[in-house]
């Protein structure tokens, strides 16, 4: 998804300066006495820039070195409320240990609270959805399991198991998601079918 990118980098700030003032790439380096390379490095990377390309950057633009960055505290700020924001709705789906389909009441509770950023509604919900159909799947699995024990494992009950396993399975899921919000990398839980 095309913001996924704009929650780590806000789609480069410089870039938004550069577009907003007509520019390409060549003709900001031009302007500016920066190399084309330094530019697209600040593009790509969203470093904020200091010094001399900081100044260089600002007279191009015709905007106080301080504005440039201001827009980069700013930007860092909301992503990294927005990421604390994604990683609370993510922990909280384990509180389906103890409270019944807690997995789904308190990310949707927190998620419906903080959806006014696009980012945290976006990643909230494919949360959600994730765990509805986790809870579906489940509630499936273990209304079976009563019958397959019978057919299958006659004194073994295939229901423990089932319970066992699959929360187990939720459990991990939310760590594997944690680390990879850690390492800034939304790319998780992508399902076409949406619930919420």
């Amino acid at each position: 998804m095309k913001f996924l990118g704009e929650l780590v980098n806000s789609m480069s700030i410089i870039k938004n300066l550069r577009k907003t003032s007509g520019l390409t790439q060549s003709e900001l380096a031009k302007q500016s006495s920066l190399s084309l390379r330094t530019i697209q490095r600040l593009e790509s990377s969203n470093n904020m820039p200091k010094g001399y390309t900081l100044q260089a950057l600002a007279k191009v633009f015709n905007i106080a070195p301080e504005a440039i960055q201001d827009e980069f505290k700013a930007a860092k700020l909301s992503n990294n409320d927005d990421i604390t924001k994604i990683r609370f709705i993510n922990l909280s789906v384990l509180s389906f240990i103890g409270i019944p389909f807690g997995n789904i009441l308190v990310p949707f509770i927190l998620w419906w609270r903080n959806r006014k950023s696009k980012h945290v509604d976006e990643i909230g919900r494919r949360i959600i959805n994730f765990q509805i159909l986790f809870t579906v799947v489940l509630s499936i699995l273990l209304s079976l399991s009563p019958f397959i024990s019978r057919k299958l494992f006659s004194n073994t009950s295939v229901i423990l198991y089932v319970l066992f396993f699959s929360y187990l399975f939720n459990i991990v899921l939310v760590f594997v998601i944690a680390r990879k919000l850690q390492h800034k990398d939304f790319n998780f839980l992508n399902f076409k079918l949406r619930l919420i």
